[in-house]
């Protein structure tokens, strides 16, 4: 059955597809942090995520197994712990945009094309989720 459901995905069956929208839509998305991942700042300045392991019965299961700790951590560098800071559902990603490009002495074009990929990213592991106006 696995086999069956991932050659439906390919020809666009189950799976749901985000909607399309515009550049200008994208640029006054608001970028939101996803709840359930704690996040503290640790001596260095850098962001560190905390992402719950799955409870359910086999993650339970998984975890008793391989003595896996509660929480994975994954840690920020420089940048991504300003952008992290900055997802706090009040900034545009335009805004997000030009704070990075006026801090770092980068072109807005730089920042938009390494910004983009970083938020998808972080929007297809689950860790933000993105407000569109429509």
């Amino acid at each position: 059955m696995p086999l069956v459901r991932a050659w439906v995905n390919r020809i666009g069956g189950w799976r749901r597809r985000a909607p399309r929208i515009s550049r200008q839509e994208a640029l006054a998305a608001i970028p939101v942090r996803n709840g359930q991942v704690r996040w503290e700042v640790n001596g260095r300045e850098e962001v560190v995520l905390l992402i719950p392991r799955r409870q359910d019965r086999l993650g339970r299961l998984l975890n008793r197994i391989f003595a896996a700790p509660e929480h994975r951590q994954i840690v920020l560098d420089e940048i991504g712990s300003e952008v992290w800071q900055l997802c706090d559902g009040e900034h545009t990603v335009d805004e997000i945009i030009r704070t990075l490009a006026s801090r770092h002495r980068l072109s807005r074009r730089e920042v938009e094309l390494s910004l983009t990929l970083y938020l998808q990213q972080l929007a297809r592991r689950r860790l933000i989720g993105l407000m569109v106006r429509r």
